[in-house]
Formats: C-alpha cells, sequence, structure tokens
C-alpha cells in the first residue's frame, strides 16, 4: 500500500504537497508521528544524489524520486511488498505533475489547480486496488520511529543529559499545572524533547495524552461558546433568570481555562443579576454591561491554536 506521497522544493526543501493514506481520525490522532516523519523525509531528499533513491524504514520503504523539470523531489512510502508496482506508478504521477507545471514551478498555488492536482492523485492512486489496503503507518509507529532515529544516529552523552533533565522538568511541571491550555503546551514540548531523545515510548504516550488533552480543550470550547450564546440572546430579551443560570453554567465550564479570580468575577455577576432587585439600578446596569463584552475578555484566554 502506498502509506503517504509528499512533493518537496529540491533547493529548499519546502513541502508543496502532501497526502497521506490514512483516515483523517489518525491523521489529527497522530498528528506528532506525522510531523516527526514528514522531516525525516526532507531530510532524506536533501541526502539523496541519485535520480531514484530506495531507504528502509521499519517495515516500509521510502522512494525518493527527482523531477528536475519541477526543481522537485517526489517521495512515497510504500509497503515493503509494493515496491515493483509503485515504481511502476511512478511515471504516471510524474506525468500529472508535469500537467501542472505552473503549481510547482511558478509556485501558483490557486485553489481550484490545487484540488484538480489532489483529484488526479487520488484518482490514479486508487485505481491500483494492490496498492490499497487497511494496513497503516501508525499501528507500526515504535519499529518506524526506531528506523528513523537510527538512521539519524545516537545522542551525545552530554545532550542526552540534558534533554532528559529538562523532560523531568517539564513532566513535574505538566502533573501540577491545571490549565488545560497550558498543559497542552507542556505536552508538545514534551513530545519534542522524547523525539530528540529517541524514546519511541514516551513519544507515543505523550502524543496520546496531548491528543486526549486537545480533544477535550475543543469540547470545552464549543461548551463555553454555547453558554455564552445563550447569556448573551437572554440579555437581547431581558430574560435575566435565564441569564444567571446560563452564567453560572458558563463560569463552571472555565474551570481549568482561566484563573479562579476571573471565574469569581464572571460568577459575582451571576448573584448580581439573581438578586437584581437587591442592587441599585445603577450597579445592575454595569454588570449586564460588563456581561454583555465578557466575550472580548475571555477570547484573550482561549485563543490557543489547536
Amino acid at each position: 500500500m502506498i502509506q503517504s506521497l509528499y512533493i518537496f522544493q529540491s533547493n529548499s526543501k519546502n513541502l508543496l504537497y502532501n497526502k497521506k493514506f490514512q483516515s483523517d481520525e489518525k491523521l489529527e490522532m497522530f498528528s506528532s508521528f506525522f510531523s516527526a516523519l514528514q522531516t525525516f523525509v526532507s531530510e532524506l531528499t536533501a541526502s539523496s544524489t541519485e535520480s531514484l533513491s530506495t531507504i528502509e524504514l521499519g517495515e516500509y520503504f521510502v522512494l525518493i524520486s527527482r523531477i528536475p523539470e519541477v526543481t522537485s523531489d517526489l517521495v512515497i512510502i510504500i509497503d515493503r511488498d509494493d515496491i515493483r508496482e509503485t515504481e511502476k506508478m511512478i511515471p504516471k504521477i510524474v506525468k500529472i505533475i508535469m500537467d501542472h507545471l505552473d503549481l510547482f514551478v511558478n509556485w501558483d498555488q490557486k485553489p481550484e489547480m490545487l484540488e484538480m492536482f489532489d483529484l488526479k492523485i487520488i484518482q490514479l492512486i486508487l485505481s491500483n486496488k494492490r496498492l490499497i489496503s487497511e494496513s497503516s503507518l501508525t499501528a507500526n509507529q515504535s519499529s518506524i520511529l526506531k528506523s528513523i532515529w537510527d538512521q539519524k544516529g545516537a545522542l551525545s552523552e552530554q545532550l542526552r543529559e540534558n534533554l532528559l533533565t529538562e523532560r523531568e522538568n517539564l513532566t513535574k511541571e505538566y502533573l501540577e499545572e491545571e490549565n488545560y491550555l497550558k498543559k497542552y503546551e507542556i505536552s508538545k514540548k514534551l513530545i519534542e524533547i522524547s523525539e530528540k531523545l529517541h524514546d519511541d515510548e514516551k513519544f507515543i504516550e505523550y502524543q496520546t495524552e496531548s491528543k486526549s488533552l486537545r480533544d477535550e480543550i475543543k469540547d470545552r470550547k464549543l461548551r463555553l461558546q454555547y453558554y455564552l450564546d445563550r447569556v448573551i440572546e437572554s440579555i437581547s430579551y431581558s430574560k435575566f433568570a435565564e441569564t444567571y443560570s446560563y452564567l453560572y453554567s458558563f463560569c463552571l465550564k472555565l474551570k481549568n481555562f482561566v484563573e479562579p479570580k476571573i471565574i469569581e468575577k464572571y460568577q459575582s455577576f451571576a448573584k448580581t443579576i439573581l438578586n437584581r432587585n437587591k442592587v441599585s439600578k445603577q450597579e445592575f446596569r454595569e454588570v449586564i454591561r460588563e456581561v454583555s463584552i465578557i466575550e472580548d475578555e475571555i477570547n484573550r484566554y482561549l485563543t490557543l491554536e489547536i
């Protein structure tokens, strides 16, 4: 099976195009693994001097084909048994590339042109049923990572010691951190350090943990936005009992996202709205104004790209 296909610019090693024949769920779950894999194949193109190179990668092979007409390198990761079948397909892939020269020579990546190119690549791969299966790179992460790191060579003792110390400190920080956004950032650093340490077990462990945090953050953001929308809507219709209920639920969902004092401030707003008959009209109007602009303030805490 063809697992992944890349096209790199020969001189800069910029990634021009990539297609991974995995499910969207696998791509998201194992994004760190695919990132490490992409970096490795990019480095392979830099060291390759032949028009066609074959490099063993665990249970797979990497085929690198130089395409001088577009100053690019075609890289295909395949199952061990599919080398000959894939080599027959390479000229057909090159022809599709040559039919879309502007995408690579002039860097004219118009969306409609990319879509057409992408469609032709997919159709070509799918036309050969022998190169389609349920096998997946992600099922063999450990062996692939070890193969990558073996080819990169051993670390110096001093560098290894420094990285281990850094990871130990970050692990402690990770366990103590309660803010999910900060925790997620630490998890990405732990993945990076584990990759440098050539530690496949910890790499996979932190990658899984990072994915879990990422899902929790996404889910929590959706819930926060739901309650916030209901807060604003209820205020616009002067349904203040509903405003209190939605704002209180919003505060509960903020745990692990912002400092406790921010949650306490919003909870005090909710109490003022609940007891609106016991406060002055001026104080009540001010609280309603503050609640109306919560989204602007809270977005400063929730801008993490995931």
